[in-house]
């Protein structure tokens, strides 16, 4: 609970040659690291088995899944609308869905009936969706938009060549020339195992190898995937081209050039590995970074350090239901897992932590945001005089705590923090920093 004795504002942390002083620490010496935040359930109000979740942002959400549905978030998963027979047959089973990079009305959804695939779109916020692609005897397994007009999806074999296809005018129109990659044996793919950063695609297979296009598609190269048969999950992060990345088989491996060479990490769990994700907010090494993964179990798994270790992050309540798919909203605030049982598990904004200053602080300050009121981001500022545990804390105007900042030891020094309130709505809230003997709270506003 936050103490009520509000403490009168403060200046901002120091002022005159001081002040220039922090500025040159920030520009050339100032780290940046990765506060987790927590997980809550969010009520899809479906039961159908949720296979796919895209963020496009940390309002707008997709998600798709058995049974035709299609479900969308435009406050975080504060509220999801079911889309489900919107021009999408009941009878279809949806396994991967694509929102455009910018916006909440445009995006694209794939799924079977029996052996044969089709693909929709809608540019009206899924409120009618249009076929704009079949296939007899396809599977697509992924579909990924990297512009308004550009995207890439993937299938298994057809005829004896992986089923690939680019479109260039948003979805409307799929063509696979110039994209031919035979089939090695009875080899196939894996729902969402793909990622495309332009000019790279990654996809994985069920034949000990990950193929690799470094031209958008145009030509493959082989992965070899260290023994491991099946690649059911992998990741490299879409705005960072750092050669770091990950997937998932019955091991976990990970490589740090593009996956010319995949070393076998310590992993927890059983379970085909359904989905792996990370944030972009690195350290300077550029290799430290917080990254989850879901195989087939109620539990999400975290590693702080790109995979050298790893916790058990989250146990969903439904004991039955098992996560399928996990993706992070662009650029890392906020986390989505979706899977059986209408499952969604939605993971609280991750925020920036930087270290501003190398001087030993006077005492505890907590000060007030900036800018406030706000929409929807905003920085919080804080200085503590003794290492320790720090905990930085948002609660409602009813004291219910609402999202959990910063709960890690901290060295002595100044801080600042990066608060995005996008799944909050208007209101007053109050913000609580706790180290030592220190309580201090403010009082912050979103108004939107």
């Amino acid at each position: 609970m936050f103490n009520t004795n509000f403490i009168n504002s403060q200046s901002r942390f120091l002022s005159g040659k001081k002040t220039i002083l922090l500025f040159c620490i920030i520009l050339f010496s100032g780290i940046l690291s990765a506060q987790p935040g927590s997980w809550s359930e969010q009520n899809s109000g479906v039961t159908a088995t949720l296979t796919s979740v895209w963020c496009v942002d940390a309002s707008n959400v997709w998600v798709c899944g058995y049974s035709g549905t299609v479900l969308k978030s435009a406050n975080g998963g504060t509220n999801w609308t079911n889309l489900t027979g919107n021009g999408i047959p009941t009878t279809v089973s949806l396994i991967s869905i694509c929102g455009f990079p910018s916006g909440n009305t445009n995006a694209l959804t794939a799924g079977y009936i029996g052996s044969d695939t089709w693909v929709w779109k809608t540019t009206n916020g899924g409120t009618n969706w249009t076929q704009v692609f079949s296939q007899t005897g396809g599977f697509i397994n992924a579909v990924w938009m990297t512009s308004t007009t550009n995207g890439f999806m993937t299938g298994d074999p057809v005829g004896g060549r992986w089923s690939l296809w680019k479109t260039t005018n948003g979805g409307t129109n799929w063509d696979s020339t110039g994209l031919y990659l035979a089939q090695i044996g009875v080899e196939t793919g894996y729902n969402n195992s793909m990622i495309y950063t332009p000019p790279y695609i990654w996809f994985g297979t069920n034949n000990s190898k990950i193929y690799f296009s470094s031209n958008n598609g145009t030509n493959w190269t082989t992965q070899v995937t260290t023994g491991e048969v099946n690649s059911y999950a992998i990741w490299f992060h879409p705005l960072l081209q750092s050669g770091v990345g990950l997937f998932g088989g019955t091991n976990l491996y990970q490589t740090t050039n593009n996956g010319i060479n995949w070393i076998a990490l310590t992993s927890l769990g059983s379970g085909n590995f359904g989905g792996i994700t990370s944030t972009p907010l690195l350290t300077v090494d550029n290799l430290v970074q917080p990254v989850w993964y879901v195989r087939s179990t109620n539990l999400i798994y975290y590693s702080s350090n790109f995979g050298a270790n790893w916790g058990i992050d989250y146990t969903n309540l439904t004991t039955t239901s098992y996560y399928r798919h996990i993706s992070m909203a662009y650029p890392g605030r906020g986390i989505w897992a979706v899977g059986t049982l209408g499952k969604i598990t939605y993971h609280t904004a991750l925020v920036d932590i930087e270290n501003i200053g190398s001087e030993t602080p006077g005492n505890y300050s907590l000060y007030q945001n900036y800018p406030n009121p706000f929409n929807p981001v905003t920085k919080i500022d804080y200085s503590i005089p003794q290492s320790g545990l720090v905990t930085l804390k948002i609660y409602d105007i009813l004291g219910k705590e609402v999202t959990n900042l910063i709960n890690k030891s901290q060295e002595t020094g100044y801080y600042t923090v990066e608060f995005d309130a996008s799944s909050l709505s208007s209101g007053i809230y109050f913000y609580t920093l706790q180290s030592g003997n220190a309580i201090i709270t403010k009082k912050l506003m979103v108004l939107k």
